[in-house]
């Protein structure tokens, strides 16, 4: 409080910043909007060029045809719980639901992760890692992503990433950007973090209806592209300055 009270501007990334500052003294007239963004364009252009070899990529990473493929990408590390997202697509496939699930990255959870996997017997692919220009592949493929994380995630900008490339996402009510980018039911859906069952039924959920997933992931992209974009961070910089600007003239 007595540091961030000292600044005559500060820049906010989203919901749960904004209010991190409100509540540290801040008054609102020195809080501007400059949301956490990536490349937007970079990764609609990298999917769009990808599209036509969808039913490829999904026959190479061995996702059924009439499967509702679900992405969990990043490090398999503790504080993003992947072994959440596994549990969930056992008890959602014990329930006849058609769905797959492809894990993008590598970490200390992946030894785990595939042992549970080959335990109980799940529809699992695991890509490893998957570099920058490797990723847009995952996003194609996939149908949702999954982000189970804790507090621990601060933003979550494979969110960005994924709504970019037109999926809708699914996260747990402790990720950073669920407040900002998830409108349940139109651009994804939150559930409480660690809640196994409630993520299997959110998967069972959104594999019943693939052309309502469809719909939530291009109202997904229509979202970041809106409001979650290097322009808009640069408008919400140049008010900043502005404002910086009169009170010092």
């Amino acid at each position: 409080r007595q540091l961030l009270t000292r600044f005559d501007a500060v820049l906010a990334v989203g919901q749960a910043n904004r209010a991190f500052y409100l509540e540290n003294g801040v008054s609102p007239e020195r809080i501007f909007d400059t949301p956490h963004f990536i490349d937007n364009q970079r990764f609609m252009t990298a999917a769009a060029g990808l599209h036509e070899r969808r039913l490829d990529l999904r026959r190479d990473w061995g996702i059924p045809a009439d499967a509702t493929c679900f992405l969990f990408s990043g490090k398999l590390i503790p504080k993003k719980h992947p072994l959440d997202a596994l549990r969930a697509l056992g008890l959602a496939v014990q329930q006849g639901t058609q769905a797959h699930l492809l894990i993008a990255g590598a970490g200390e959870l992946l030894a785990a992760a595939r042992e549970l996997a080959e335990r109980e017997r799940l529809p699992v692919t695991f890509a490893g890692f998957l570099n920058q220009t490797e990723l847009a592949q995952a996003y194609v493929a996939a149908d949702c992503l999954v982000l189970p994380s804790d507090h621990g995630e601060t933003w979550g900008l494979v969110v960005n990433e994924a709504m970019a490339c037109g999926l809708p996402a699914i996260v747990s009510d402790q990720v950073g950007c669920g407040a900002d980018l998830i409108l349940a039911g139109k651009t994804g859906a939150i559930f409480p973090m660690g809640n196994v069952p409630a993520l299997a039924n959110l998967l069972r959920e959104f594999a019943s209806d693939t052309a309502r997933l469809r719909a939530m992931g291009e109202r997904a992209r229509q979202r970041v592209l809106a409001d979650y974009s290097v322009e808009r961070a640069v408008v919400g910089t140049l008010e900043a300055l502005r404002q910086l600007a009169s009170k010092a003239g």
